[in-house]
């Protein structure tokens, strides 16, 4: 998307958009969740409570990082810094995979290919939203472009997955 091009009203009306595809998603997942709590047993509760603990706990240390430019929104508050420190030196977008954690959690323990097809609705989603808000993040802060290139936009570097020198390819 070419972002220059885009006028304030639209970009407003894609982030609300966005925004609410969201949280819709995860109110649908979390209700079917709710809905399979009859269930006798959950083979892999542990992994599903883990995935929703580390989800809340990627969310409250991006919160605390995100502090001065912390919204809903993927468009960036105005004159708000750009946000490198904590946990923003892995992943530039923490609480998106925060969520999709949640997501995850909550899918995993509803059990149903309809919630799991919710769940990839989410994370196509945040993945976009995520692009969008990078693209209005390099036009506030140009220097923005060094730090895209060099951290990895929703799952953290495992390895060598990041790269580490500046050559646009």
């Amino acid at each position: 998307m070419n972002i220059e091009r885009v006028s304030p009203q639209k970009r407003v009306l894609i982030a609300k958009t966005m925004v609410a595809i969201q949280f819709l998603m995860l109110a649908l997942i979390g209700i079917l969740a709710l809905w399979n709590l009859h269930a006798p047993s959950h083979t892999y509760l542990g992994v599903e409570i883990g995935a929703v603990l580390i989800g809340l706990v990627i969310i409250a240390s991006a919160g605390i990082s995100l502090q001065p430019s912390l919204r809903i929104s993927p468009i960036p508050k105005d004159n708000s810094p750009l946000i490198e420190t904590g946990i923003y030196r892995r992943v530039r977008h923490p609480m998106y995979l925060g969520v999709i954690l949640i997501g995850f959690g909550m899918a995993g323990y509803a059990d149903s290919w309809v919630v799991w097809i919710l769940e990839l609705i989410l994370v196509v989603n945040l993945n976009i939203k995520a692009g969008f808000e990078d693209s209005l993040l390099r036009e506030i802060h140009p220097e923005s472009m060094h730090y895209q290139m060099h951290v990895s936009r929703i799952l953290p570097c495992l390895g060598g997955s990041c790269r580490t020198n500046c050559a646009i390819e």
